[in-house]
């Protein structure tokens, strides 16, 4: 499996006031910026940005949309812990770049968002992609012939049997009854 050397980033949140009373606020992805190996914030690790060549689809996807993006998966700390209303900062697991991978983990359940990708990660992107990606080709192959007739042989084998009636049909050994 061909991929790039990971490239280490922090994933920043912050909190944001709920309009109903029913639930005090929420959390947001505000950035997804580069740090230095190991420079933790907070308590959690820096996470990284690694392209793989089978996911260069979704990379493409990613680059064609109206605004590429940086995909964050998170979970609260409630959420990993099991436990209801315990409070903490979102816990980023895992980003991504590809347009496909972020919707494997929506699809997963997961808590998924994105913000716009820098202008300088683009071009990175773009080579990846234009390297790695290729387009499908043809047409689907078609499978096996139906097993119903065409119109034109249904249309004379109705003909033949209004023109013979039952007299016509051949039995078993290929004797036509009369």
């Amino acid at each position: 499996m061909e991929r790039t050397e990971p490239v280490p980033v922090i994933a920043r949140f912050a909190r944001q006031a709920a309009d109903d009373r029913w639930q005090a606020g929420g959390w947001r992805l505000v950035a997804v910026e580069p740090c230095e190996p190991g420079a933790g914030v907070a308590g959690a690790e820096p996470l990284a940005i690694q392209l793989f060549a089978d996911e260069a689809e979704g990379y493409y996807l990613n680059l064609s949309g109206s605004e590429p993006s940086i995909f964050v998966k998170w979970r609260l700390p409630e959420d990993e812990a099991g436990v209801a209303g315990l409070e903490g900062e979102p816990i980023p697991l895992a980003v991504s770049l590809s347009y496909n991978e972020a919707g494997r983990w929506m699809d997963g359940g997961e808590r998924v968002d994105r913000v716009p990708m820098p202008d300088e990660l683009a071009p990175w992107l773009a080579e990846f992609v234009g390297l790695h990606w290729k387009p499908e080709t043809g047409r689907k192959k078609r499978g096996p012939k139906p097993s119903f007739m065409r119109r034109e042989e249904f249309a004379g084998m109705v003909e033949r049997e209004r023109a013979g009636g039952a007299a016509a049909r051949p039995d078993r050994e290929g004797r036509r009854d009369v």
